[in-house]
């Protein structure tokens, strides 16, 4: 004999969007920014620009600073810069754009971005360097990925029977390290790494984990128990989407295939 129940059921986690078409559609928006050649100086954040910390030649408008605060991560610099971000953005952005829904996902990516930036617009010792990039964003999805998923682990397709299994938490923590240990202990300026934005790397990672404790859909639970995570395409989804049911999983496979065919094309082409 059943017991009658004490309260109502906690609701059920949401089932994660096929296909994450907003991460999805960031992805090819970059790309075709990239592709397209449009000047990234209209676009990049200049702290400068906002903060008015330094004396620079003409007019300093007000609407420039503001447009860079979220324009950056739009604009890379070159090729690797690029599919680098994209990468990351694709593998992680799903498994979080499910969690805060699709609407919730493009506002955190936009305010993990400003955050990033005005973190770098705090701390940087040069303000008039302008900033490119969505690696502040990323960092953000980032961030909030380990928040929901610390034991995701990552299915490498081989072609051996068994795949490789990364735990995600290790790549995202050493990640989390180097950017505050280079944060802490700037390179010397002849290294080519030190034009790399590590305290909006850290910003946007800070404000990814905020964001996703606010922004996160009714029933998601942080710190998930499951050793689930993202798989990347392989011969075995892509031979199974012609296999019968629902379009919109074979869509979804077909499509996250291209992003990352898409990738790599950008990727050996600016080599």
């Amino acid at each position: 004999m059943r017991q009658a129940s004490d309260g109502p059921a906690p609701p059920a986690p949401p089932a994660p969007e096929r296909g994450a078409p907003v991460t999805t559609a960031l992805v090819l928006l970059c790309a075709v920014v990239f592709l397209l050649d449009i000047p990234v100086e209209p676009f990049a954040f200049v702290p400068a620009y906002l903060f008015g910390t330094a004396d620079l030649e003409g007019p300093l408008p007000v609407a420039d600073g503001w447009r860079g605060l979220v324009g950056h991560a739009f604009v890379h610099a070159d090729a690797l810069h690029l599919v680098t971000n994209m990468a990351v953005l694709r593998l992680f952005g799903g498994r979080v754009e499910a969690a805060l829904g699709g609407a919730r996902f493009l506002l955190f990516f936009l305010l993990t971005a400003a955050a990033g930036a005005l973190t770098e617009g705090w701390l940087t010792d040069d303000p008039t360097v302008p900033m490119l990039g969505a690696s502040g964003a990323v960092s953000g999805v980032m961030g909030a990925f380990l928040l929901l998923h610390p034991r995701a682990v990552l299915r490498l397709p081989l072609v051996v029977r068994a795949p490789v299994l990364i735990p995600l938490a290790v790549p995202v923590g050493c990640d989390l390290g180097v950017n505050t240990a280079l944060a802490l202990f700037p390179p010397p300026p002849e290294l080519a790494i030190s034009a790399i934005a590590w305290e909006a790397h850290l910003g946007g990672f800070a404000a990814g984990l905020l964001l996703t404790l606010v922004l996160r859909r009714r029933g998601v639970r942080l710190f998930d128990r499951a050793a689930v995570g993202p798989a990347l395409p392989s011969l075995r989804r892509l031979a199974g989407v012609w296999r019968p049911g629902p379009a919109g999983d074979r869509m979804a496979v077909l499509a996250d295939a291209g992003v990352w065919v898409m990738l790599l094309v950008l990727l050996l082409r600016g080599s």
